[in-house]
């Protein structure tokens, strides 16, 4: 799952549709990117758990992404299923996942989801005060928490390691890079590192996306790749 916030452009909800409509919940899972532009939209994405659930079921190409009950998705996340069901009504009533098909299942009706959009991103169509507001704030947050999980859980289990550890060459995809910094620099340098850092934000979206050929860049061994990038420059009161 690929989500971007206040990256430039202008991206738009692909069917037309506010995010938390009933026509959008019925949207084609084929769904590019969901532009968050509702403070309600938000509140459903304020929630580490909420985000678990909407990564397990936008994984893969759009083309081809599950259809999962909440059983499945229990199992998947390693959460209990009677926690889970409060967040996928949350979820499907701010039109990010949909019920796709249902089937029986001893007597029981049980629902199976799928997401309706490839990818997230945060920014374009949100108000100012919007940007600010404290619904914005958890959605990152939330976001931040989901990648300290991720981490510290394949850290304790030894499934990443340093760039200092002895490994082989074709192993040095695994060796984690964690860094949290502040520097002045000159405004021109600060630019630079902006421009690089969205050329690897497009890098990664590149490979999220179903059109790109997994053989086209002469490796054909995927392999599943955590990155989060964050940049910002205050302005000063004088400015």
């Amino acid at each position: 799952m690929s989500v971007s916030i206040w990256q430039d452009g202008n991206v738009q909800d692909v069917t037309g549709n506010e995010p938390n409509s009933p026509s959008a919940a019925e949207a084609a899972p084929d769904e590019a990117v969901r532009a968050i532009s509702n403070v309600e939209t938000l509140r459903a994405l304020a929630d580490p758990t909420r985000l678990k659930l909407l990564s397990a079921l936008m994984q893969g190409p759009a083309s081809a992404m599950p259809v999962m009950s909440v059983k499945e998705l229990a199992a998947r996340i390693g959460e209990p299923q009677t926690k889970l069901y409060r967040h996928m009504k949350q979820l499907e009533a701010a039109g990010l996942i949909r019920v796709a098909a249902s089937r029986v299942v001893s007597g029981i009706v049980e629902q199976r989801y799928q997401a309706c959009q490839r990818d997230l991103m945060f920014g374009p169509g949100l108000t100012e005060s919007e940007r600010g507001s404290a619904g914005l704030e958890a959605a990152v947050a939330a976001g931040l928490e989901l990648y300290r999980s991720q981490f510290f859980s394949a850290q304790r289990a030894g499934l990443i390691g340093s760039a200092s550890e002895d490994r082989p060459a074709d192993e040095s995809h695994h060796a984690a890079i964690l860094s949290i910094g502040e520097a002045q620099m000159p405004k021109t340098h600060a630019a630079s590192i902006r421009e690089r850092l969205k050329e690897i934000i497009e890098d990664v979206d590149k490979y999220s996306r179903e059109d790109h050929d997994p053989g086209a860049d002469g490796d054909s061994d995927q392999v599943t790749t955590h990155v989060l990038i964050g940049y910002f420059c205050p302005r000063t009161p004088d400015e």
